[in-house]
């Protein structure tokens, strides 16, 4: 199913590498009045902006920045890898510098993205060539940018703001109730023009279900961001996605993270990998080599040197039920096994990590890791950060019913949360029992979403909107100042454009 918008992205990157077919046109060097001729030939020059998205998965990505802020994961020093550059403990402490690498690697990632898709909209806009399917890729193009700037607003509130590769000049940087008005009236105006069901052709691209629940993202947090609740936006947009149809919960909650899960029924939005299409820095998926331990790796057959880097904080760890599966399928600890099912011998992961160890050093066998993503055994995963095979689902139909049982419960309508079907598979899924209308605490709403959602990126969002972003955990002995709310605008990026100021708080 992936391997379509694979082919796509790689003819994008590669269209003018040699070929043997001598008979073979070179897209590169046609016009692009003519090259515009059908929908097909528009989506591989579309594939330019998706494949921005796949950075998402790499070491210093929007994604790893965002689990590290997190009370998720954390980066202690160890003793294979030493992880003791102080950018990591920045954003265990949210003590953060605007000169901090991983900010502005995730910075970079929304803003190359937006620039692509103006790129791309730009040549859709201007090609005079009218064919069925220009209206919708023009559509998933900006919704995609809508996409972007979401990611972007989220973290560091007032931003730069471009929308014509034609513009001159500094972006103006615009408040947060600007982009917020502009991401919601972008999807509105452009959703009707996108695919409705997410079918073979879809996968990977940007379809309603994507539109909608960016939108009931974006009004699930507009009381943190705005200051305005929007509830009720929020529900109808999850009840939009969920009235259609089209998409189900899996019955296996591991299925969604399996090597080959592109037939999962809960993809929405998906970023395609691939060992072939996707194996270069910086464009990649490479969990394995962050959390994995050398002698774990070699147990698996994967001649990668894992890092032994990211590990379950045990404060996290500790809010699992002991009958909730998902512990075990996301967080690997105890006894572990080599690929043939083989006790790895003295090999037992202690997943309650001391203090002390944060910033003295971890032994080897403390720390969970993460086994969330199936582990490939073919070999193929190497020391050169070659991505893994399986698909990142960045929106999942289950993130789509908690929030639409979480937007009837702030509306105080429990009763009717508690019914919600999906809602009660989710939980029967994970070895529980459906919650009761008196169980929706918003303290248990948030402990649901963190365990179904464990390292999907938006735990941060999360504890912002239900006030436990700013408390104490495990090596966090400070309180979150309410400026570290957002992210310090990068050095290197605020230097450049002189219509910036750094958010308040911090330092220039």
């Amino acid at each position: 199913m992936k391997r379509q918008i694979l082919y796509f992205m790689a003819a994008a990157v590669l269209s003018a590498s040699a070929c043997t077919n001598l008979d073979e046109e070179i897209y590169s060097q046609i016009p692009k009045d003519d090259f515009f001729t059908s929908e097909e030939q528009l989506v591989v020059y579309t594939a330019r902006a998706y494949t921005k998205l796949q950075a998402w998965g790499s070491e210093q990505s929007l994604w790893t920045l965002n689990i590290q802020l997190s009370d998720e994961v954390a980066a202690p020093r160890n003793s294979v890898n030493d992880w003791v550059d102080p950018r990591y403990e920045e954003l265990q402490t949210h003590r953060i510098q605007p000169s901090n690498k991983l900010v502005r690697m995730g910075w970079d990632y929304c803003f190359d993205g937006i620039a692509a898709c103006n790129d791309v909209i730009y040549e859709i806009e201007n090609s005079a060539i009218e064919f069925d399917g220009k209206q919708r890729s023009l559509a998933e193009m900006k919704v995609l940018r809508a996409f972007f700037y979401f990611c972007a607003v989220d973290l560091w509130g007032n931003i730069p703001y471009s929308v014509s590769k034609e513009e001159t000049g500094y972006p103006e940087q615009k408040d947060r109730k600007f982009i917020f008005d502009f991401i919601e009236n972008e999807i509105t105006e452009n959703i009707d023009a996108l695919a409705e069901e997410p079918t073979v052709e879809y996968y990977g691209r940007v379809t309603r279900g994507v539109a909608n629940t960016i939108l009931a993202k974006l009004y699930l947090n507009a009381e943190a961001w705005i200051g305005e609740p929007m509830w009720d936006k929020a529900e109808a947009a999850c009840y939009d996605i969920i009235s259609k149809g089209h998409y189900h919960l899996a019955d296996d909650y591991s299925a969604n993270f399996a090597v080959s899960n592109e037939g999962s029924p809960e993809a929405i939005f998906t970023i395609p990998y691939s060992t072939v299409y996707t194996e270069s820095d910086h464009n990649d998926f490479v969990i394995f080599i962050m959390t994995l331990s050398p002698a774990m790796c070699q147990a698996w057959n994967i001649p990668a040197a894992g890092w032994d880097g990211l590990v379950c904080q045990p404060d996290f760890f500790d809010t699992y039920d002991e009958k909730d599966i998902r512990r075990a399928a996301t967080w690997m600890y105890g006894q572990q096994y080599d690929m043939n099912g083989n006790e790895m011998d003295g090999y037992v992961i202690d997943p309650q990590v001391p203090e002390s160890m944060y910033k003295d050093g971890r032994p080897e066998l403390y720390g969970a890791r993460i086994g969330k993503w199936e582990y490939q055994t073919d070999g193929l995963l190497t020391s050169d950060q070659t991505s893994m095979d399986n698909d990142f689902f960045v929106f999942r139909y289950a993130d789509v019913v908690l929030m639409y049982v979480e937007a009837l419960v702030r509306q105080d309508r429990a009763s009717e949360a508690a019914t919600v079907e999906d809602f009660r598979k989710i939980r029967q899924r994970a070895g529980l029992e459906p919650m009761t209308a008196g169980d929706l605490t918003l303290e248990n709403l948030l402990l649901e979403r963190s365990h179904e959602l464990a390292l999907e990126g938006w735990k941060r969002q999360d504890q912002i909107r239900f006030g436990t972003y700013t408390r104490t955990w495990w090596c966090k002995p400070e309180t979150t100042p309410d400026y570290a709310l957002l992210l310090p605008i990068p050095t290197e990026r605020l230097n450049a454009n002189p219509r910036l100021e750094q958010n308040y708080g911090y330092t220039k």
